[in-house]
C-alpha cells in the first residue's frame, strides 16, 4: 500500500481520511452487517492514462449484495460509479490503486434485524502487487468454506469473509503464502479472497458457482480471455483435492490477486514448480485488458481522467 490519500467519500461528500467514521454501535460494528466491493485502477504508462476495471460490473454487484444480505441501500448504480471515478480524480491519483467501496447499517444503537439507513463509505489507495512472489505456496485448510446453507458466499459481505482470514492465519502459522477452502462435501472451493483454476490433462478447469465460492469477476475475466483471446474453453466442474496434486498448472485470481500462479499445493510441487505456459499467457492478457489493450470493445476499462470519463 502507497501514502493514504487526501480524501474518501462518505455519501457521495468528500471526507478528510481520518474523518470517515463509523460508530462503535451502529448495526454493522455489532453484528457485521455489511457489503463491499474491491476494485483495481492501473497506470498504463504508454498513453498515461489510468484505467479502472469492470467498475460498472463492481457496482452491480454491490447492489445484489445489498438485496442479499438485507441492507436498504443506493441502487443508482450509474451515480455509484461516477462518484468512485470522481473520488479518484479529487486525490489527483496518477498510480495503480485499490479501490473499495464499503454499505454499513448505520443505526445507531443498531439491532441485528436493522436494514438501514444505509451510509457508505469509498476509497482509493496507491497500490501495487497483492502477492510479490512468482510463485504462491498454498495449502487446503482444515476450515470448510461457507455454504449457501448457511450464510450467501456468493455475495461480497463483510461477515463471509472471517471465514477465509482464518484459513489464512492458519496456513501463514503452517509457513505457506496463501489458503484455499474445501466445500463441506471436500470439493475445492476458492482461496482466501480468490478463486482457483487448474490445467490438467490440458483441460482448463474452475469451479463452478454452486461451489460455494464467490461470483468473481475477476474470475469471469479469465473465463472470458481464455475463451474469446486464447481459444480455450474452460471446463467448470467440481474439483477433488487430489486433482490439485496432479495438476499441470493451478493458479488463483482476484480484483488483489490479480492472476497468480501456484508452486505447490500441501507441500506437492505443482508440475516442475514454475508457472506453466497457458498461466503466464493468462497472466499476459489480464495486465493487459486492465490497461484497455485487449478490452476495449467489452468497455471493461474505465479512463478516469480522458475527457469521455468525465461526465
Amino acid at each position: 500500500m502507497g501514502a493514504n490519500p487526501t480524501y474518501l467519500l462518505h455519501d457521495g461528500e468528500l471526507v478528510p481520511y481520518a474523518d470517515a467514521r463509523l460508530h462503535v454501535l451502529s448495526t454493522s460494528t455489532k453484528y457485521g452487517v455489511g457489503v463491499f466491493e474491491g476494485f483495481r485502477a492501473y497506470l498504463d504508462d504508454e498513453s498515461g492514462e489510468l484505467y479502472a476495471f469492470r467498475v460498472a460490473d463492481h457496482m452491480r454487484r454491490l447492489v445484489a449484495s445489498m438485496r442479499v444480505v438485507g441492507i436498504d441501500g443506493p441502487e443508482d448504480t450509474g451515480r455509484l460509479e461516477e462518484q468512485l471515478l470522481g473520488l479518484i480524480r479529487a486525490n489527483d491519483l496518477h498510480e495503480d490503486l485499490h479501490m473499495r467501496a464499503q454499505v454499513f447499517v448505520d443505526s445507531p444503537d443498531g439491532k441485528p434485524d436493522d436494514t438501514g439507513p444505509a451510509t457508505v463509505f469509498m476509497a482509493a489507495i496507491p497500490m501495487g502487487r497483492y502477492f510479490d512472489r512468482p510463485g504462491l505456496n498454498v495449502q487446503i485448510s482444515s476450515w470448510a468454506r461457507i455454504s449457501d446453507r448457511s450464510m450467501p458466499p456468493r455475495v461480497k459481505s463483510i461477515a463471509n469473509y472471517q471465514n477465509g482470514r482464518l484459513a489464512l492465519l492458519e496456513a501463514r502459522r503452517n509457513g505457506y503464502d496463501a489458503a484455499l477452502l474445501p466445500t463441506v462435501d471436500g470439493h475445492v472451493s476458492e482461496g482466501a479472497g480468490y478463486n482457483v483454476f487448474m490445467v490438467r490433462d490440458g483441460q482448463l478447469c474452475t469451479p463452478p458457482v454452486t461451489e460455494s465460492i464467490l461470483e468473481g469477476i475477476t474470475r469471469d475475466s479469465v473465463l472470458q480471455l481464455a475463451r474469446t483471446e486464447l481459444g480455450v474453453e474452460v471446463t467448470e466442474r467440481p474439483i477433488d483435492r487430489t486433482e490439485l496434486y496432479s495438476a499441470e498448472e493451478v493458479f488463483v485470481c482476484g480484483s488483489a490477486a490479480e492472476v497468480s500462479p501456484v508452486s505447490s499445493v500441501d507441500r506437492i510441487p505443482v508440475a516442475d514448480g514454475e508457472p506453466g505456459e497457458l498461466t503466464r499467457q493468462l497472466q499476459d492478457l489480464y495486465r493487459r485488458a486492465v490497461r484497455n489493450r485487449v478490452a476495449a470493445d467489452r468497455g471493461w476499462a474505465q479512463p478516469v481522467y480522458a475527457p469521455a470519463a468525465v461526465r
